[in-house]
This record gives C-alpha cells, structure tokens and sequence, in this order.
C-alpha cells in the first residue's frame, strides 16, 4: 500500500510540475536574494524543506506551506522554529501584516499563482523558482500580464537554474524571478488601468496607436509598433495621456 500511495503523491507532483530542489548553491542564492528585513518569510511548498533550511539562517521568522503530510511531519520534526501550514499553496490566506514571499512554484501552476500573488496584500518582494522562459518573458515584458501590473511590480530575472539541480529532473531549466512593489499609479486607478490595457491589446488595428486610437480616439504618432514594444513602466505614461 505504501508504495501505490507513493506512486500516486509523484504522479500528482509531476502533474502540477513538482520538482524538488537539490542543489544547495541554489537554494543558498534565492534566500539571499530576499532583502535584509525583520519582516517573516512565507514559503509556499516546502516540500524537502531545502530552501526552509536556508531561510531560517536568515534570522527572519518563517513561515512555511506544505500540503504532503509525509513531508510536513518532516519538516515540522527537524525545524521546530518554522510555523508549518498543511494546506495546498493555492489556498493559502497570507499574513495580515508586512511579509517576504518564497518559492519552488510548481511549473504547472506558475501562472495562476503569479497572478494570485499580485492580487494579494501586505508582501514586500517575492523571489520564485519558476520555468525560466516564464520568469524570462516576465521580466523582458511585453506581455499583457505585465503590461496591466507594471505600474505597481517590478520584475527582474535573477538568473537560470539548470535542470539537473531539480529532482526529479524536469525537462526544463528554472528561472529565478524577483519582483518588488513600486507606484507609478495610485492603486485607486487599478482596475480602470487593467481594462485599458485588456481594450488595448484586443482592439482591432494593425498598430498600438490604431488600437489605442480605436479604444480611445487619442492619435499619437510617438508609438512603438507593438503592444508589446512598449516598455512596462511605459504603460502607466500612457494611460495618463489617454485617461
């Protein structure tokens, strides 16, 4: 029995894209990525507890999430100094007060919990382990996830993680992806930001300034060629001309 029930927990690992981190150069560089700060560090998926261990060096209080029991109880015996949550990262209510974000997504989910993570409060920076095209693409731009929350999240990428420092061995590298918070527009205008943005990129037009001319009847002639071409803090600029 034990063994089937091993089998499932990997076969839904694998699922959500689950792959455990083993190299311990790289789990010493994303906990130092984090700024210094007595602030607490929320870990969502802990699993091995790798990167646990090496965020408690950090002398911050940390907080860490993780839904296999077989892997909790582990954690829970070796780090006694963590606060432990048994429960899927997905559903996790984040602290009230003033916190540091950390974590191996799982490659599966990455989207979903990015945005999820934007949409919630009270974090100061995070620094994930994701699929590196993903933290790529974030911190290049160009896309309409970035565009709608460049005004309030800076993304950087840190640097790749090769496969063979994951087991199992996914069939692609990480990418650490770092994002802190900044204000370009005032959080009242969010969700009017967000929906210029969704009308620009699905107008029709051949150009950015056909779309922003058909979503807003401004002509500008000093447009990129591309909705994609412009650069993320760049889109805040232009909402205040058009708006």
């Amino acid at each position: 029995m034990s063994c089937r029930r091993r089998s499932a927990r990997d076969r839904a690992r694998r699922e959500l894209g689950q792959n455990f981190l083993s190299n311990r150069s790289t789990t010493r560089r994303i906990a130092r990525a984090l700024k210094p700060s007595p602030h607490p560090v929320v870990e969502l998926g802990a699993g091995r507890g790798a990167l646990t261990r090496e965020l408690v060096e950090l002398d911050r209080p940390v907080i860490a999430v993780e839904l296999d029991a077989r892997w909790a109880q582990r954690l829970a015996a070796e780090l006694p100094q963590v606060r432990l949550h048994r429960c899927d990262m997905r559903e996790f209510r984040v602290p009230p007060w003033p916190h540091a974000v950390v974590g191996n997504l799982p490659f599966g989910i990455t989207t979903s919990m990015t945005r999820s993570l934007l949409s919630s409060p009270n974090w100061t920076e995070a620094v994930l382990l994701v699929q590196h095209e993903v933290a790529r693409k974030r911190a290049r731009g160009g896309s309409q996830l970035n565009a709608q929350w460049s005004p309030w999240f800076e993304f950087r990428l840190l640097g790749e993680v090769p496969a063979h420092h994951f087991r199992p061995i996914p069939a692609c590298s990480g990418g650490i992806l770092h994002i802190t918070r900044r204000q370009l527009l005032p959080a009242a205008s969010r969700s009017s930001y967000q929906d210029f943005v969704q009308a620009v990129y699905q107008a029709r037009g051949r150009s950015l300034a056909e779309k922003v001319r058909n979503v807003t009847g401004h002509r500008l002639h000093d447009l990129p060629p591309l909705p994609r071409d412009l650069a993320p803090h760049a889109w805040a600029r232009l909402y205040r001309r058009v708006a």
